[in-house]
């Protein structure tokens, strides 16, 4: 991406920097870009997080939307899933989530479509260039109507009774920790999970980044959900995007057991559309076994969320994740929503009577072995065209066959490659992950 974008929006820019100017443009060429024509009354909703300039940022995108001749509806302090989930009730043209870090030292726009859906790389360039390289060319999208913003005044209750009536279960007796990466979460999630009827306890909050909330404050809820003696606990992430789970016995469960999970719960009940889970390319061993062996189909999709997404639109499929966190249900929410993905999760615990650890404990870990390199900017992107290092991959993939995973990625906003390989044997997934690494350093130096 270019100097705004980075993988879900406007992110990366100090908050100094993106100034009110800068946020003004951006609602309005955001305004005219994903507003449709054929709608006589567009209507663009944006919300935002409790960072310190989130409110004011949300003040001067709503002026560019209505300079564009759009009507802008603010929802307030909310999740960004949420924002999701509200444009299609609130039947709006696009969505905006005003988002900042949790030092509130960057701030960014999250960009949503017509359905809820996030936008294309090519829609987030063409907003870019209006805003930075063509803006002659905004004026002529602009709508010649006056337009104004109104206040949603109920829109955290609107997504709370969204997700309590598409579960339509009551919780009750069931004991569950939450903890929230960023702490601006905290109160939404907490109120969820509480109005369907389960004790909730909320671990007390550390400075930890998100960045490393998956590994420390991973393992510091599971020693909270043992020590309090719960049913469950849940770490939300990215805003409350993603979800990692722990049972009842204080084992870790990320994105692939959960994943195990719905698809055997969902296929079991008739609702596994296609009989399909869509994943990213980066997908564990132990998820492709489990799912053979439970006869059902994996199709991967790219590296990201929105690639799920987008596969999951093309094929009719109703379910999918990335390993970061992000369980799609698309039927209900065309976003990864970690609060609605914990709600799930006891929704199963629930219907089948099971604790955690027996549902998650299906799917089996098989040895990997996770190298990042770094390498020469020039190199980016180009190194996939590398015959010696392709060969190398295709090489040792060859030689895993079914029995191990090798996967090889480009970081999208730094010029790391990440080598991940799996298989049997600890010993021989480091030898291979290290040859590769080694090649792939000696080539993009």
């Amino acid at each position: 991406m270019g100097k705004l974008f980075g993988v879900n929006g406007a992110r990366g820019m100090e908050v100094g920097s993106f100034d009110h100017e800068l946020a003004k443009k951006t609602g309005r060429t955001a305004a005219a870009v994903l507003s449709l024509k054929k709608n006589p009354t567009p209507l663009i909703i944006v919300g935002h997080d409790r960072g310190t300039s989130a409110e004011s940022i949300t003040d001067s995108v709503c002026t560019g939307i209505c300079s564009a001749g759009v009507v802008a509806e603010k929802l307030g302090v909310i999740p960004p899933s949420a924002v999701s989930c509200l444009v299609r009730l609130h039947g709006a043209d696009a969505g905006i989530m005003i988002t900042s870090s949790s030092d509130n030292k960057y701030c960014g726009i999250r960009l949503y479509s017509k359905g809820g859906y996030k936008l294309s790389d090519e829609t987030w360039e063409e907003i870019e260039n209006l805003v930075f390289k063509t803006p002659e060319k905004l004026e002529k999208r602009i709508r010649n109507k006056k337009s104004g913003v109104i206040i949603c005044e109920n829109a955290v209750d609107e997504y709370i009774d969204f997700i309590k009536k598409s579960v339509n279960q009551d919780f009750s007796g069931m004991k569950t920790a939450i903890y929230c990466s960023d702490g601006k979460g905290t109160y939404t999630a907490q109120r969820i999970l509480k109005e369907t009827g389960a004790e909730v306890f909320v671990m007390p909050e550390e400075n930890i980044s998100d960045n490393q909330y998956r590994k420390i404050n991973a393992e510091r809820l599971a020693d909270f959900v043992s020590v309090n003696n719960l049913d469950c606990g849940f770490l939300f992430g990215s805003c409350c995007e993603r979800c990692i789970a722990v049972d009842e016995k204080g084992k870790i469960a990320e994105t692939d057991r959960l994943s195990a999970v719905f698809a055997k719960f969902l296929k079991e009940n008739g609702i596994l559309k296609n009989n399909t889970f869509v994943v990213t390319s980066s997908v564990s061993l132990g998820f492709l076994k489990f799912a053979e062996e439970n006869g059902i189909s994996v199709i991967t999709a790219g590296f990201n969320e929105r690639s799920v997404v987008g596969r999951m639109i093309e094929g009719g499929y109703n379910i999918g994740a990335d390993r970061r966190g992000r369980i799609i249900f698309l039927d209900e929410i065309p976003a990864g929503d970690g609060i609605f993905t914990a709600v799930k999760l006891l929704s199963v615990m629930k219907k089948t009577g099971f604790p955690l650890s027996r549902l998650t404990g299906e799917i089996k870990d098989f040895p990997q072995t996770m190298l990042k390199i770094k390498i020469n900017p020039k190199y980016r992107e180009v190194w996939k065209n590398d015959t010696v290092i392709t060969d190398i991959i295709e090489y040792y993939d060859k030689i895993l066959g079914d029995n191990g995973k090798i996967t090889v990625r480009e970081n999208p906003d730094k010029p790391y490659i990440s080598i991940l390989a799996e298989g049997q044997e600890l010993t021989a997934v480091n030898e291979i992950a290290m040859k590769i690494a080694e090649t792939i350093k000696s080539r993009t130096v």
